[in-house]
């Protein structure tokens, strides 16, 4: 009897072997199913929607047909820059002069003849909607400041007595201050071990390198983040951090050194207006992070009590390390119209997300709700940046997302009020990433009305509709960084390159349809963050030149009327894109050598 048994166990051995070989290839075909379904959504999205939801997404994500050249979409794709664009572009100079700091192609900044190559950037950029401010108003660089000196930032603005007497000063103030801001925004340090390692004197040789880049990097935050009246306060601390952030850095696979590395390629470097240059450190920083493994850190791996090495940095901190790192990766994406792709995905990251932490503290709760926030982004930006471009129904598919999470956030971070003074930074912040990324989904809406030269107001299409929320959220931008902004250059730095979004939509909206824009209040409110950005220029040499551009498109818009926006007639000309072509846009248009 027992012989038999034996020999049926052994008999069913292949049956199990044959369905787990079944069960592989099936899921695998019911995977390609899902992703032919539903190509920009996860997994683990999907499977928490209802019934209707999965139809309202899979209607959403089918491919409209092929546009003709009547369909609005072609007005934005054309926007699209030209392959034949020398896209190359010079962020190396150390010179330090003002304007070199607050200027940058990404942002629409720069204005240098010098310099009249840029890099590649979508239709979600902001030089795409500058173009069409330019085509609406052909005379708009009449009001333009000229000249390199128009732009000079006051004295104020120069450099602190000098490097010396800076590092004199003491330090422990600008340690406080990057983990009482700058760190419930991303909180991937380990406090403890930092200020206990700051304290010491010590170090290992083997982690000399690494510590002395991340303690540099955190104090060129603390500095950005301090009352310091001085905008050049950070320079020496980021001076010495740059022998330890070479790259040689890249060979050394350490936990402090991936952590300098991310706050130098996703906060220092867009502090000094360096775009480029930071998304290809990010690019390299993320890798080394995978190389360590933080893609694929659980929770469960071990208990909270268990000795780490320095190296490899605790559990805790090695995931909030990896989501630290993907946040920052999507937000300085978030109006390039260059993605990144990859490790969002569930099937590659296999890291415990946020919220399974068991130290609920402010940072805990601060990232969780950036982690949820990215997922959406990070989609938003990968629709954004395929063709054809993205339909009124995934607009509001999106949309529904984004209001969904802030309708799901943490007390502290959903009600001004209610949250604690040390998270009131981070609070702020994300509150105004939501808005940008509202801004970048309805903006074509706006873009495709203003082109075709049809008053939003009035109009009963779904760009038109697109459009006045693309208006009514910009709105929102603006009390929302009213209110929140603080007198120190982290967080005015943040505020200033939301300020400058929203600004620039309600500038298009009194350009393309001044009688509705006025019934809205849009000049009001551009003069609104005209005033903030005033406020904000002893923190911030970006905000010069940001004030007076908007200062010379909203003198513009005065003598804007409804119908002489421009002298081609209602049916859109494709012509019009020669004038805003690369190859001529120099010679025809002198404000422009800033886009």
């Amino acid at each position: 009897m027992r012989r038999m048994q034996t020999s049926s166990s052994q008999m069913r051995r292949p049956d199990l072997s044959l369905s787990h070989a079944e069960l592989t290839d099936n899921y695998a075909k019911a995977r390609k199913v899902v992703e032919s379904l539903f190509p920009s959504s996860s997994l683990d999205e999907l499977s928490c929607m209802t019934r209707q939801q999965l139809l309202i997404r899979l209607q959403a994500s089918k491919a409209p047909a092929p546009a003709t050249d009547t369909e609005p979409q072609d007005h934005l794709q054309v926007l699209e820059p030209s392959v034949e664009q020398n896209f190359t572009w010079d962020e190396v100079s150390e010179t330090e002069s003002e304007t070199s700091r607050v200027a940058d192609d990404v942002n629409g900044l720069a204005f240098s003849r010098q310099s009249l190559n840029a890099s590649y950037l979508g239709i979600s950029s902001v030089p795409t909607i500058l173009k069409v401010i330019a085509h609406l108003s052909p005379h708009v660089q009449q009001r333009v400041p000229k000249g390199s000196e128009a732009w000079r930032s006051p004295s104020t603005l120069a450099a602190s007595p000098g490097d010396i007497a800076c590092l004199q000063v003491d330090e422990i103030p600008l340690v406080n201050a990057y983990f009482s801001h700058v760190h419930p925004v991303i909180p991937m340090v380990d406090e403890a071990d930092f200020r206990q390692r700051y304290l010491q004197s010590n170090t290992e040789e083997d982690e000399a390198g690494p510590w002395l880049a991340l303690m540099n990097m955190v104090l060129a935050m603390g500095s950005m983040a301090s009352d310091s009246i001085h905008f050049n306060a950070h320079n020496p601390f980021y001076k010495r951090a740059l022998p330890h952030l070479n790259i040689n850095s890249f060979g050394s696979g350490h936990i402090y050194m991936v952590q300098a590395l991310a706050l130098y390629s996703g906060m220092v470097l867009h502090f000094l207006n360096k775009p480029n240059m930071a998304v290809a450190v990010m690019g390299a920083t993320l890798q080394m992070a995978v190389a360590m493994g933080l893609h694929r850190v659980q929770a469960s791996q071990a208990p909270t009590n268990t000795a780490f090495h320095p190296a490899n940095g605790s559990t805790a901190t090695r995931i909030r390390t990896w989501w630290s790192i993907l946040c920052l990766d999507t937000w300085a994406s978030s109006t390039l119209g260059r993605p990144s792709h990859g490790y969002w995905d569930p099937v590659i990251t296999l890291t415990s997300p946020m919220p399974v932490l068991q130290d609920l503290d402010y940072g805990t709760i601060s990232l969780a709700a950036s982690e949820k926030f990215c997922r959406i982004a990070t989609r938003v930006q990968q629709r954004l940046a395929r063709l054809p471009l993205i339909s009124p129904d995934e607009v509001d598919e999106f949309d529904r997302e984004l209001i969904a999470w802030k309708d799901s956030l943490h007390m502290f971070l959903a009600h001004r009020e209610q949250c604690p003074p040390s998270v009131n930074t981070a609070r702020a912040i994300l509150w105004w990433r939501w808005i940008t990324t509202r801004l970048t989904l309805y903006r074509p809406g706006l873009l495709i009305t203003a082109l075709r030269q049809k008053p939003w107001g009035q109009e009963n299409t779904r760009e038109a509709t697109h459009a006045r929320k693309c208006i009514q959220v910009a709105k929102d931008g603006i009390d929302l960084l009213v209110l929140d902004w603080a007198s120190n250059q982290f967080l005015c730095w943040n505020s200033a390159w939301n300020l400058f979004q929203v600004s620039l939509v309600l500038v298009l909206g009194l350009i393309s349809d001044k009688e509705e824009a006025d019934k809205l209040d849009c000049y009001a409110y551009v003069c609104q963050a005209i005033e903030l950005f005033a406020q904000m220029e002893p923190n911030d040499a970006g905000c010069i030149r940001s004030r007076k551009l908007l200062q010379g498109l909203l003198d513009n818009t005065k003598g804007v009327e409804a119908n002489d926006a421009s002298s081609i007639s209602d049916g859109f000309d494709f012509s019009i894109f020669d004038y805003l072509g690369t190859d001529t846009i120099w010679v025809d248009t002198d404000w422009l050598g800033y886009l």
